[in-house]
């Protein structure tokens, strides 16, 4: 079995069931090795028999199901992935192939909840990972489809589309089509969140301000856009205002650590120092692989060094470009597409950082 050759373990694990008749695990092996012969006739019966000498056997109903799964028998397969899944209810592949058989069906609704459990107990697993990530997918694209049929021209329909251009990079696409939402629905929460996002993609500062600002008026709690609306007023040297909104956000919602690095950027352009390096240091702290921690030490050196504390200066901008190395390997060797999540905001360049500072003589953003 273990090395391909299934003829000859097919003959062997049939003489063990003649030598012993009542060995449920030899049926259970003949009817594997049948299985991987391509003789599913001859294995569903050796699995049959495992069941019938031994009903607790796990194992046995699930590859009854993917013989049956096979042959398009796809709901004797989930009668047995379902036995298979009351036996074990630890098998990853047995919740997996269920989900499987039910978007075989057409029934992606019904594949969700058991590729869910799959997920659940094996979220490395690819396999569980594309179908489940497929089952999401098209029960999506059918809820997609029958809101564009009840009104084609509806603020979600809108929003959908802009959330598809926006996930494909497609930022002036995505703003026109958020502009129409909100346009509709001025007052729906997320809507001036999302469409500022876009607008800060094609770095039209104004307009990302004012969005914003009305989602804040719409949702006063809402902390990712304190967090993003902050950032922006301190990128821009509002400092004081920047400041208060990123502690707003991070009272409300610790999660946001990227607010860290906003914060001890604002702190260092007030010449707050030490408070700066508290601030950067929990930006490291948060990830210390980020591209955050890589900027964060790189302003470090320069508070350091400003402090005349030259060894911790040394070592940060060490720890700079060592972080620096890795990123330019990385992008060396791969070409990666970087997927923004929600709360992520675009890593301002160090370097190109360090260079208008020597222009400017300060150590703010631009």
């Amino acid at each position: 079995m273990t090395s391909g050759n299934f003829d000859q373990a097919v003959a062997a694990y049939a003489s063990v069931t003649r030598l012993q008749p009542g060995f449920a695990e030899a049926y259970f092996n003949l009817g594997l090795a049948q299985e991987q012969a391509g003789k599913l006739d001859e294995g569903r019966t050796a699995l049959k028999e495992a069941i019938r000498l031994k009903p607790s056997l796990r194992g046995a109903h699930l590859f009854l199901g993917t013989i049956a799964y096979k042959e398009n028998n796809f709901k004797e397969a989930v009668d047995d992935f379902l036995a298979e899944t009351r036996l074990d209810p630890r098998s990853a592949k047995a919740f997996m192939w269920l989900g499987i058989s039910h978007l075989a069906q057409d029934d992606p609704h019904g594949a969700i909840v058991p590729l869910d459990k799959a997920y659940a107990l094996d979220p490395s697993d690819a396999d569980i990972l594309y179908h489940r990530g497929r089952a999401y997918l098209l029960v999506a694209n059918d809820s997609y489809s029958t809101m564009y049929k009840l009104n084609h021209d509806s603020m979600r329909v809108h929003q959908v589309l802009a959330e598809a251009y926006a996930q494909a990079y497609r930022n002036q696409e995505a703003i026109n089509e958020f502009e129409l939402a909100v346009k509709m629905a001025p007052r729906q929460p997320g809507l001036h969140e999302e469409l500022g996002d876009q607008y800060w993609a094609l770095w039209k500062v104004d307009k990302v301000e004012e969005a914003y600002r009305a989602e804040l008026q719409i949702d006063p709690h809402a902390s990712t856009a304190m967090y993003k609306l902050g950032s922006l007023l301190v990128l821009n040297q509002k400092f004081p205002e920047g400041l208060k909104l990123l502690h707003d956000a991070l009272s409300a919602d610790p999660s946001l650590s990227d607010a860290h690095y906003y914060l001890g950027t604002g702190l260092m352009g007030m010449d707050q120092d030490q408070d700066a390096v508290r601030e950067f240091n929990l930006a490291i702290a948060a990830d210390p692989a980020d591209d955050r921690a890589m900027s964060s030490y790189y302003k470090l050196s320069q508070l350091y060094r400003k402090m005349h504390a030259m060894p911790e200066s040394e070592a940060a901008l060490k720890n700079f470009l060592r972080m620096r190395a890795q990123t330019k390997e990385r992008q060396d060797r791969y070409t990666a597409q970087i997927v923004r999540k929600r709360n992520e905001l675009p890593v301002d360049d160090p370097e190109r950082t360090a260079m208008a500072t020597d222009q400017q003589g300060t150590t703010g953003i631009n």
